[in-house]
């Protein structure tokens, strides 16, 4: 017999947990068949043979459990080490062995027993725990790996366990990113290769719940360091989402991690952020995106739905904020010299510069605008690469032209609606100052007030937003007179005009809202002749402050 095998029988026979020189010699033994077991395969399938081993791995796990049972006995020290270097040889012992696999699986509940004791309120406080939860979870991890059936058994019992039992959702609480990691590793090994245990996550019980967690943990993990385990963690989780995506799964998670009576939640954000990242990963790899017909359309029919919520209830909060300033028409005024202008006609019911507050504030406003902006993005990736003649089958562009929301509002109509919106809502950022919105006042000869020092907190909320809402605009109009002619015939001409501007929160909006408003006017004599007809009031000097004609 294998002489490290045959002292970690003997110092178990005689282990005595009240003495630690008695702990520290169980845990050196198998510390040294751990790493034996690590640099060699054959002995690990040699030992693995070897039934007496199993008995012993058997009684040190129950063992485990007794001690940890029994806080008050042993130090936390003492009792993690001796989880930690069973997990250690565990974890080794099974690594690409399939009966090993077989042998250890008998010992799952006492793992996950052990992580569930592990994960308390009082544990995840406390960094002594953290190697032993994560030696446990890889054991777990390779106990599952490459064996179809192990993970299966694995993945359905962990999806219908009560809540309160989840240890998947515990780990993930866990502040530690290394921990956070080895979770991610684990449902990974679950669900690869596997439509059905990708599809559970999605459908079983407890799978949308996890998603959530999984989603809310990824976001917490996106501003660490590029090399740190945090980053790590954070590419594995993004790993399992684009699965999942590439599965068709992502409409049917968005909806079932909806909340009622929210038009938005934080993990549906998240996961709108790993989609449009998943497209643009592809998009920049000069490939075509390749999702399949089924799985575009599923996409393109959930973000255009997504779209029309978004949008409404961006357009009834930036109204009632509004109140009468709503319904003002969309103007246009000259270019400033160096372009930083917004241009305006001088129209009696024009907007007013006085300082009045807002009638209502929805403070959910700039999280449902950051949603629409990945809604914009995703469907710009899309739609390019059905402009480009990848093998999308799917025509994002007609879809989009089609498309209808339940109040009977068209998908142009309500793009340019919230644009008409966000431009009176949403002040111009230029150079970190605000720029005031010029007034009927300027037709007179007056002066408009000089840019504000600095810009308010609340326009971060807001980034991007008319840069891709105009940029989307842009490439459905794309030769489409259709298309065009809507724009027009919804006032919508001077509101791309109006976005003609340096706007710090919106890079490149100038540019984009000049290449849109060049396909509305490309080959339509009667957008041509609306832009036409618009003259000047005044002009900014080079102080950037508006001046009459």
């Amino acid at each position: 017999m294998d002489p490290l095998l045959i002292r970690l029988q003997n110092v178990t026979k005689t282990l005595d947990i009240s003495v630690s020189q008695s702990i520290l010699d169980v845990v050196d033994a198998l510390n040294d068949l751990a790493t034996q077991c690590a640099i060699n395969q054959e002995y690990r399938h040699s030992i693995g043979q070897n039934s007496s081993l199993w008995i012993t791995v058997r009684k040190l796990w129950t063992t485990c459990i007794t001690v940890n049972a029994d806080p008050e006995e042993i130090s936390a020290a003492e009792q993690t080490s001796i989880c930690a270097g069973l997990a250690k040889f565990t974890r080794n012992l099974v690594a690409a062995e399939a009966f090993n696999q077989e042998k250890a699986f008998e010992n799952e509940p006492d793992i996950r027993k052990m992580i569930h004791d592990y994960t308390s309120y009082h544990a995840i406080q406390d960094n002594t725990y953290y190697p032993a939860t994560r030696l446990l979870v890889q054991a777990l991890s390779n106990i599952i790996t490459a064996n179809a059936a192990l993970s299966q058994r694995l993945w359905k019992t962990y999806l219908t366990l009560p809540e309160e039992q989840l240890v998947l959702l515990r780990l993930l609480s866990s502040p530690d990113h290394r921990t956070t990691f080895s979770t991610f590793i684990l449902v990974l090994n679950c669900v690869s290769n596997s439509s059905e245990r990708t599809q559970m996550l999605v459908e079983s019980p407890r799978g949308p719940r996890l998603c959530i967690s999984m989603l809310d943990r990824i976001s917490s993990l996106i501003d660490t360091e590029n090399d740190g385990d945090g980053a790590q963690a954070f590419n594995i989780g993004y790993e399992i989402f684009s699965n999942l995506i590439v599965k068709g799964l992502a409409p049917d998670l968005y909806a079932k991690i909806s909340v009622d009576g929210e038009v938005v939640t934080p993990a549906q954000t998240t996961l709108l952020k790993l989609l449009d990242s998943h497209l643009y990963r592809f998009s920049q790899s000069n490939a075509p995106i390749g999702l399949g017909a089924q799985t575009t359309d599923a996409i393109v029919q959930m973000l255009s739905s997504e779209f029309f919520a978004l949008s409404t209830y961006a357009q009834g909060a930036m109204e009632r904020s509004l109140g009468s300033q709503s319904n003002a028409p969309s103007t246009t005024t000259a270019p400033a010299p160096g372009d930083s202008s917004r241009a305006e006609t001088s129209e009696e019911n024009a907007p007013t510069n006085d300082d009045t507050p807002p009638q209502e504030l929805d403070l959910l406003l700039p999280q449902v605008c950051e949603a629409l902006v990945l809604v914009a993005q995703c469907l710009t990736t899309l739609a390019l690469d059905t402009v480009e003649g990848s093998a999308v089958a799917h025509d994002t562009r007609g879809y989009l032209c089609a498309a209808i929301s339940s109040a009977g509002q068209g998908f142009v109509e309500s793009l340019i609606e919230t644009l008409r919106l966000l431009d009176l809502f949403v002040p111009r950022i230029t150079f970190g100052k605000v720029v005031p919105r010029p007034t009927p006042e300027v037709a007179q000869g007056q002066r408009t007030p000089a840019p504000q020092a600095q810009a308010p907190a609340s326009a971060q909320g807001f980034a991007f937003v008319k840069r891709d809402l105009v940029r989307l605009l842009g490439i459905i109009s794309s030769g489409n007179k259709t298309v065009q002619d809507r724009v027009r015939e919804c006032r919508g001409i001077p509101v791309v005009m109006n976005l003609c501007v340096i706007d710090d929160q919106n890079p490149y909006l100038k540019e984009h809202a000049i290449f849109t408003l060049r396909n509305l006017l490309h080959g339509n004599p009667e957008n041509q002749d609306v832009v036409r007809v618009i003259q000047p009031v005044g002009r900014w000097d080079e102080n950037g402050i508006l001046q009459a004609l």
